[in-house]
């Protein structure tokens, strides 16, 4: 099972949009939202409260 590239959460099998470019790079998204975020509004997932690297990163700044 894959990852989705913005959020971090497992995509399971038969669901989620694969996006593949020019460059051979792949990116998986497990909703329209995530694909929306990454894509039209160009939103970085560490700055998205609801995405596991945001989450990761206040986990990280609360330890130290």
């Amino acid at each position: 099972m894959a990852k989705c590239t913005f959020c971090g959460e497992q995509i399971e099998k038969g669901t989620g949009k694969m996006l593949v470019y020019v460059t051979g790079k792949i990116d998986y998204f497990c909703s329209t939202k995530c694909e929306k975020n990454m894509l039209k509004l160009k939103r970085k997932p560490a700055k998205v409260r609801w995405t596991e690297t945001s989450r990761a990163e206040r986990k990280k700044g609360k330890g130290a």
